[in-house]
């Protein structure tokens, strides 16, 4: 298991609950805008520390008490083939799990939740699928699978985990370049969920992105989000975060 850090307190990575965060390194997808590009990029994940697993679990077990869950996001946690032996040992500690993942690994996704491993899932619509080349650099990534086959999976992961997730939120970071129509299409494409929340895209200082050259292209702002809320939840239960 590749994990480059470990969070022992959050009160925000899961909803209500005190959570540590681990972040695992690598990713199938290479998204332009996101930042955490030291995670994704192999040119910069190389360089990374990791962690040893049982160290994890050690800390994890120290402050057991003062914890309600553990959030596992990354990169993609989902590529790790041992990710279910740390999500086992978390449960036996008697904490909750929250995993964040993009949703291309649907067979993953459906065995951790069959095998009852996970509490609660936040999975990301990067876009309408017909735009996920775009917004996931599968128009010049060579390490990703085709945009197909991409799609076809998070659809499949969008309605196991509607129908089986003892909870979930499914979420969107509106990208520069997401439109109005693009998120009413994703409510569309995830109607009847739980919940659905909208992230505004702010880049943080000092944090790269995969592509830096979508820094400053304009995005939905907080407040064209939130005038947009009373529209989207005529379709699914939307919220802003963030």
């Amino acid at each position: 298991m590749e994990i480059a850090h470990l969070q022992l307190l959050s009160l925000l990575d899961y909803p209500g609950k005190v959570s540590a965060v681990v972040w695992t390194v690598g990713c199938n997808l290479c998204c332009p805008f996101c930042y955490n590009a030291e995670l994704v990029l192999p040119g910069l994940a190389d360089g990374l520390p990791r962690l040893p697993l049982d160290a994890v679990v050690a800390a994890l077990a120290e402050r057991a008490r003062f914890l309600d869950g553990l959030v596992v996001t990354g990169g993609e946690p989902t590529l790790h083939r041992d990710l279910p032996l740390l999500l086992k040992e978390v449960k036996e500690l008697g904490l909750l799990v929250k995993l964040d993942t993009n949703g291309t690994r649907p067979a993953v996704l459906r065995s951790l939740l069959e095998d009852g491993l996970v509490d609660y899932v936040a999975l990301d619509v990067k876009a309408p699928f017909a735009r996920y080349p775009e917004f996931t650099g599968l128009f010049f990534a060579d390490h990703v699978p085709d945009s197909s086959s991409v799609a076809a999976g998070v659809r499949e992961a969008v309605t196991f985990v509607r129908e089986h997730a003892p909870d979930y939120e499914f979420r969107t970071t509106v990208a520069p370049g997401l439109v109005r129509e693009d998120l009413i299409a994703i409510a569309g494409e995830i109607s009847d969920a739980r919940r659905y929340v909208l992230q505004p895209f702010f880049p943080p200082e000092g944090k790269r992105l995969v592509d830096e050259g979508w820094r400053g292209r304009p995005a939905l702002t907080v407040e064209e989000l939130r005038s947009l809320l009373p529209e989207l939840q005529k379709i699914v239960p939307t919220e802003l975060r963030g």
